[in-house]
């Protein structure tokens, strides 16, 4: 709830008295993204495996939706990152999405709809596409995804797996291995050149990080259930697209450097979201508006 998704989630259900919001966040992690909303949430330290805890957390408070957004790895990751998220998440959400069956509580697990996927040659995806990833990050998705599944074939959990594209915006940080725009602006910021793995051409779907709070709020608030929804903007950008915005958006000089691209990376990832048209709002901001609003943003925090 702290990170960059969450902390922009809670944002969409702000304000609106019908919901109560709680936190659940470990002992070690940095919730500075979400304490200026302390009087709108609760926030509760405790780790995801300590089940008696979240167990207690739940029923002490009439919890009625459990929002998933635990994940370790990213699309690097390596084998042992792999088995140590096993051990640390996807063994503990499974005991999650039991309590949650048992309970009659829906559960919400935000997946990847630029990893579960894989490499094909679709012009775009649907949600009833075979999942191929080739990351342990896109793996870890299936797993928990094939989980609840069988959840609710066998004991009737309510879920709703959401699979974004690839989300950027305000809260994102611009320091990490993770998020072609925002580690670009702030390699841009810092006068340092881009990292470009490949020649560029790889397609990917981009959403503004407001777009998908609103319609992740649409779809809590219509009580959709039982559904994997695509969220993206249904248009691919390539890499190079990206760089020729920079140079008509930023003030600064880029320098970009080509590097050989990585066995894990996929060639085109765009999304079909016909599914999501029919059940919700849809994005409204444009790839150029949204890393401008994103630039903007990041001048006034300077």
């Amino acid at each position: 709830g702290a990170g960059f998704i969450g902390s922009n989630l809670i944002q969409a259900f702000v304000g609106n008295s019908q919901y109560n919001i709680y936190i659940y966040e470990p002992n070690f992690a940095n919730i500075s993204r979400i304490t200026h909303y302390n009087e709108d949430i609760t926030i509760i330290r405790g780790s995801l495996d300590d089940f008696e805890n979240l167990k207690k957390i739940i029923l002490t408070n009439d919890i009625e939706i459990v929002v998933h957004l635990v994940s370790t790895l990213l699309p690097g990751s390596s084998y042992n990152d792999y088995k140590n998220e096993f051990e640390t998440v996807i063994f503990p959400t499974i005991n999650l999405m039991s309590l949650c069956s048992e309970l009659k509580i829906k559960l919400v697990f935000f997946s990847s709809g630029g990893t579960v996927y894989g490499n094909s040659t679709n012009e775009k995806f649907c949600e009833s596409d075979i999942l191929a990833p080739i990351s342990y990050y896109g793996l870890s998705k299936q797993v928990i995804e094939d989980s609840i599944l069988f959840e609710h074939r066998t004991k009737n959990l309510d879920y709703l797996i959401l699979r974004p594209s690839n989300p950027y915006g305000p809260g994102q940080s611009l320091f990490a291995n993770q998020g072609l725009i925002a580690v670009s602006l702030g390699k841009i910021i810092n006068k340092e050149p881009i990292t470009i793995w490949g020649d560029g051409n790889s397609i990917r779907d981009y959403i503004y990080i407001d777009d998908l709070s609103k319609i992740f709020f649409n779809l809590i608030d219509n009580g959709i259930k039982n559904e994997i929804v695509n969220i993206g903007s249904g248009e691919g950008h390539s890499i190079n697209d990206i760089i020729f915005l920079f140079h008509k958006i930023v003030s600064e000089n880029l320098e970009v450097s080509y590097e050989k691209s990585r066995n894990v990376d996929v060639s085109k990832m765009v999304l079909d979201i016909r599914k999501l048209q029919t059940i919700s709002i849809l994005p409204q901001t444009s790839l150029e508006a949204g890393i401008r609003k994103f630039y903007d943003y990041i001048n006034t925090i300077k």
